[in-house]
């Protein structure tokens, strides 16, 4: 019986009327100094050498930049690739890769990725340095089996080099590009100035700037006006990168990669102390209340909350008579500690009010001893200052650049590397520039210039500070207590005397010269005496003194 009868019914596979023989060209390597070593130049050449010999024609390139295969679509140029190759109508007949291992290391994810360009898109892989391709079953067998052996790859390098980068990490050092405000040396650094046979971090004039911003923070100054103040002086940097700097103990001196298992101290100087970084982890996290806040302190009361009881440890709280208009300060856990806060003709006891006023006082330095308190107070404002100084210099720097790069645009006006239109435009933003760090100079040296007047100002406020207290509002009673006192006073019920832990150095300073004269009247008060511990101490806010 013949079937020929049946062969109508056969399904032929439809003629191709068109050969597509555009191909698209994926280069990558995953460090810069493959991109130095001109690794990506090598596959180019590779490819178009490839695509030539097959009469192939190369319409697009994707790639030609260092990127690490960790993940897929972490790289830019590799994420583009893709999203071309699935949106395009005119899609390539495939996409040309030196070797498999730059397409990807993901492993069962480059199978998945590769079965949809295949049998989805219709879009071959081609691997040029072996030939083997995805046209046939056993070319697209050989593929996936590269892909799974380069994803093996990677995980055994990883093994042998985590260790490795684990123990870099411990003794202090850095991985990885250095952030934002340092200078990184090293062996593997590319810039040749900037090789060096052990790694060093510095601080650069970006970083100058930086600790500026990190003291802004410090005062609770908003993120906008930190970044115009950068701007002033030439440092742009975006909201992001200031907002997520806020947070980086890298700034502070400490290493925290996920790689460790508990934070290193780094082999840098850091931006910010540590003290300062921990204070604005505790202005990030207070909640913004957009409600108001009533105080519950009384006007007549100011150091209610300030003072502590001695037998107990506990804040003082107050209350007042009505009938009689008196007001007096209790410890609410020790029974029969009750201080009037205003002395009377009828109270036995100085009130506390007088007492503090008394205790203010008691600061206030004798004429011969003025002259010895500037000079120490000028002192410690240069150490103090030392930021300004730098900034000042960082300034300086800056302008001397921007000088030399004019110069350099001249000469290229000269011999006819750039026209007269690029050169006015780019004259015209150097011009800008100059003219904003010169007036940010100006003002920075007459910050500098006006120390003497400063000076002057804090004598006056110190040997007035209890008239101050005495007359001054709620408001500035309560300043400057905390401002003498910044972590309350203690006070013995029985004979109104006071006890402190700490107290602003410039007070402290005060009663360091007056000790030293009751030692040796004879003797001139030393001008140095007690500076290390004083500079070690808490800063002197010049803005404090404005009260």
């Amino acid at each position: 019986m013949s079937l020929d009868y049946f062969e109508k019914f056969i399904i032929k596979a439809e003629k191709q009327t068109t050969v597509n023989n555009n191909v698209w060209v994926y280069t990558r390597v995953s460090s810069k100094d493959q991109e130095v070593n001109k690794s990506l130049k090598y596959q180019k050449k590779f490819a178009e050498k490839y695509a030539f010999e097959n009469g192939l024609v190369i319409t697009k390139y994707f790639g030609a930049t260092y990127e690490s295969a960790k993940g897929d679509f972490t790289r830019k140029e590799f994420k583009k690739l893709i999203t071309e190759v699935s949106k395009t109508k005119n899609k390539p007949f495939a996409i040309l890769i030196f070797k498999m291992n730059r397409f990807s290391r993901s492993g069962a994810n480059a199978i998945a990725l590769t079965n949809e360009l295949v049998h989805q898109n219709n879009v071959h892989l081609i691997e040029v340095n072996s030939g083997i391709s995805t046209q046939t079953q056993d070319g697209e067998y050989q593929i996936l089996k590269k892909l799974l052996r380069a994803r093996k790859e990677n995980l055994e390098r990883m093994e042998h080099t985590l260790p490795g980068m684990k123990t870099f990490l411990e003794d202090g050092n850095y991985l990885g590009k250095a952030p934002l405000g340092y200078t990184l040396k090293g062996t593997r650094v590319t810039e040749f100035s900037r090789r060096s046979e052990r790694q060093q971090i510095e601080i650069s004039e970006d970083g100058k700037l930086l600790k500026k911003a990190w003291l802004m923070k410090v005062k609770g100054e908003k993120d906008y006006i930190i970044q115009q103040e950068m701007a002033k002086y030439g440092l742009n940097i975006s909201k992001q990168k200031l907002s997520a700097m806020w947070r980086k103990a890298t700034y502070c001196g400490i290493s925290t990669n996920k790689l460790l298992d508990k934070p290193v101290k780094g082999n840098w100087k850091p931006i910010v102390s540590i003290a300062n970084f921990k204070r604005v982890q505790e202005i990030l996290d207070i909640p913004r209340n957009r409600g108001y806040q009533i105080s519950k302190q009384n006007l007549d009361r100011p150091l209610t909350g300030f003072l502590k009881c001695m037998h107990c440890n506990n804040k003082l709280t107050s209350y007042e008579v009505k009938k009689k208009k008196l007001h007096y300060y209790t410890c609410q856990k020790c029974k029969g500690v009750t201080l009037n806060a205003n002395s009377s003709k009828r109270s036995l006891k100085k009130g506390v009010h007088d007492t503090f006023i008394e205790l203010l006082e008691s600061f206030k330095l004798d004429k011969h001893l003025i002259e010895p308190f500037k000079a120490q107070i000028k002192l410690l404002l240069k150490n103090h200052n030392n930021d300004e100084y730098e900034l000042k210099e960082t300034i300086e720097k800056r302008i001397k650049a921007l000088k030399t790069k004019s110069k350099k645009l001249v000469d290229k006006l000269m011999n006819d590397i750039i026209d007269d239109y690029t050169y006015k435009s780019y004259k015209e933003e150097i011009d800008k520039e100059l003219l904003q760090l010169n007036v940010n100079l100006k003002s920075q040296s007459k910050k500098i210039s006006n120390l003497d007047d400063f000076v002057n100002s804090i004598i006056v406020f110190s040997q007035n500070i209890s008239e101050y207290w005495a007359l001054g509002s709620f408001e500035i009673k309560t300043k400057l207590q905390e401002l003498v006192f910044p972590k309350g006073l203690t006070i013995n019920p029985e004979n109104r005397q006071y006890l402190t832990n700490e107290i602003n150095f410039l007070f402290a300073l005060n009663a360091t010269i007056t000790r030293d004269m009751e030692i040796s009247k004879k003797e001139k008060a030393s001008i140095n005496t007690g500076l290390s511990y004083l500079v070690a101490g808490t800063g002197l806010e010049p803005v404090t003194f404005g009260l």
